[in-house]
């Protein structure tokens, strides 16, 4: 795209030059991208639009929604465009002239474009093989969690390639759209993963701007709230970010294998980042030498392990009894757990239940799906606090997380952290 020269970094400076307005345009046309458009002057939501047709030499566009216009809407309404085109977000005037056909309307093509306010923090771009990771969920269920990598980060922000948006209640996916993302949405929880030297970031979001680019989705987002002790970590963490850039120096995961839990590409975790999680996740911290407490209630607590005999659940009661649990009780399936809590209705429920995700058979679901089913047959037992085993810990698994369910991966060769899972949630009862 030509870029304007001279003084264009002001709102207030309109870019009046013809080529620049058509490069825009056609970069818009050419590569489908999605953007807002929005009744000038009004409080009501924006539409999402692509442009169907583009006529510069006439002065008109013709744009397709996916939501109808108002049948009452005079020609000659103002509505206001707001895109970005390579590193330069814009935004216009376009004049509605008529209605062509189902969802596709004229519009006169904007005489001047402006720079969209620019960001008061600076962004920090991250690079798939970095393994920065994002999760974000609207709200509790019913509701929609999105996944996907970090595309760049500041103080005040950050951006993702959405590449899956799963619902809550069930774990099923929905289509990634651009339609879903609307301009001001709320996500109460948002957790960014693996920043340099911060494992771990949780903060609330609200949406500010959303981008097709080809199939992709980039979901562009505000922190709200954000302070003390998170915000000194964030800029910690971009500090470090900025030296690396500077300095030349490679950033963690660049080039090597990124030590994450359940990150995007999955992986044995390093025990390093088991312990961290377990920490995070329980405030707690594992420990080599258990109380005289914690190994009285590793004695006399009921374990439920269900999982498909064979060497991996004989090698974990062997790992369990090795650490001092004795009240194991292996079972093969999930529809046992229940007949078995209520076959002595006197006896005390079971302290813990360890269940095999891949006993959920969901076949080419999402993981998180397998984890609605195996919590909907556990809570029909009881309250049990829930550890579920997989092959990998994927990052979506923590969408909606419940305060008494937690992840661990199959391998347990440094037994430390993962038995420390197990005592954190023993000690909560």
């Amino acid at each position: 795209m030509s870029k304007p020269k001279g003084k264009t970094e002001s709102r207030d400076l309109p870019i009046e030059d013809p080529q620049v307005l058509q490069d825009a345009l056609q970069g818009l046309f050419d590569g489908e991208i999605e953007f807002p458009i929005k009744v000038e002057g009004t409080s009501t939501l924006p539409y999402s639009s692509r442009i169907q047709s583009l006529h510069a030499p006439e002065g008109y566009f013709i744009l397709k929604l996916v939501r109808p216009l108002p049948h009452e809407l005079l020609g000659g309404a103002i509505f206001r465009m707001l895109f970005a085109v390579e590193d330069q977000r814009l935004e216009g005037l376009i004049q509605y002239a008529s209605r062509e056909a189902y969802l596709q309307y004229r519009f006169q093509l904007p005489t001047e474009l402006f720079h969209a306010d620019r960001r008061r923090h600076k962004r920090f771009p991250f690079r798939p093989r970095e393994n920065a990771y994002v999760i974000a969920q609207d709200g509790g269920i019913p509701g929609l969690g999105v996944a996907g990598p970090l595309v760049n980060i500041g103080m005040g922000g950050f951006a993702l390639r959405v590449d899956r948006v799963l619902k809550l209640d069930d774990g099923m996916r929905v289509p990634v759209n651009t339609a879903l993302f609307d301009r001001g949405k709320g996500f109460a929880q948002v957790r960014v993963q693996e920043l340099p030297k911060l494992h771990l970031l949780e903060a609330r979001g609200i949406t500010t701007h959303t981008l097709q680019r080809g199939t992709e989705v980039i979901l562009g987002m505000n922190f709200v709230g954000l302070m003390g002790e998170e915000e000194s970590a964030l800029a910690q963490a971009l500090d470090l970010r900025d030296r690396m850039g500077k300095g030349g120096q490679t950033p963690r995961g660049e080039g090597a294998p990124a030590k994450t839990l359940g990150g995007p590409r999955g992986g044995a975790p390093e025990s390093e980042d088991l312990e961290e999680e377990t920490a995070a996740a329980t405030g707690l911290t594992p420990s080599l030498e258990p109380s005289l407490l914690l190994r009285l209630q590793r004695r006399t607590a009921r374990v439920l392990v269900v999982m498909a005999d064979g060497p991996q659940r004989q090698g974990l009661l062997a790992l369990l009894r090795e650490h001092g649990y004795h009240r194991l009780e292996a079972l093969d399936e999930l529809a046992q757990v229940k007949s078995r809590c209520a076959a002595d209705p006197q006896a005390p429920l079971p302290r813990l239940l360890l269940a095999d995700l891949a006993l959920a058979d969901t076949g080419d679901a999402e993981p998180l799906a397998a984890v609605r089913i195996i919590e909907h047959q556990v809570a029909e037992a009881g309250p049990l606090p829930t550890v579920i085993l997989c092959e990998t810990v994927d990052p979506t698994l923590f969408l909606d997380q419940a305060s008494a369910t937690r992840f661990l991966p199959y391998d347990f060769t440094d037994a430390a952290p993962w038995i420390g899972t197990l005592d954190a949630l023993l000690e909560q009862r």
